[in-house]
């Protein structure tokens, strides 16, 4: 029997909405285009490993520590890739990834070019000017503090209400078990 799904099992996916519904979405097709032409990226590919590309994913991470990694949604931070590839990377670091033998990595695939395809996303982010993340203290600063708290603790809330729900689900479910065997 498959395993029952946990209330509390989606804390982090309320995270990265959280860290999605605030960060910067500016994506410019054109300077996005001319940004994978001078790395030589193909957009209809993968570029971690090559396989068909059917998503675009954050070099970069957006979300760290159930926060925002200081990173946006942005023309240099997209990158084509396969949804094996783009779970799998997750929010790591992607030369680290990429080189690794974690699951899904194309090292641990046997993609044959790998060291190619760290040099195109090594030109890709230079071309791209790509920014260090912004640190969090200065986001706080940037919003001001008592706005950038309340926000998030307006999370932090809804995963305590996630614990409460869950412990009320256990006790909901053994009254109902019961209920169904004296039926």
């Amino acid at each position: 029997m498959a395993a029952r799904p946990t209330i509390t099992g989606r804390g982090t996916s309320l995270a990265h909405a959280f860290v999605h519904a605030i960060i910067p979405r500016e994506v410019d097709p054109e300077m996005q285009a001319r940004l994978y032409q001078a790395a030589g990226i193909n957009e209809r590919e993968c570029v971690y490993c090559g396989a068909l590309a059917t998503d675009k994913d954050h070099l970069r991470g957006l979300v760290k520590a159930g926060r925002p990694s200081g990173h946006f949604h942005t023309t240099g931070n997209l990158v084509p890739s396969c949804g094996p590839c783009n779970q799998s990377k997750g929010a790591a670091d992607w030369k680290r990834w990429m080189l690794s033998q974690a699951k899904g990595s194309p090292t641990r695939k046997g993609t044959l070019d790998v060291a190619e395809r760290v040099k195109r996303l090594e030109a890709f982010e230079r071309e791209a000017g790509a920014a260090e993340a912004m640190p969090i203290d200065k986001l706080r600063e940037t919003v001001g503090a008592e706005l950038w708290d309340q926000y998030w603790q307006r999370l932090d809330d809804i995963k305590r209400m996630l614990v409460e729900a869950q412990v009320a689900s256990q006790q909901i479910e053994r009254r109902l078990a019961v209920a169904a065997k004296a039926a």
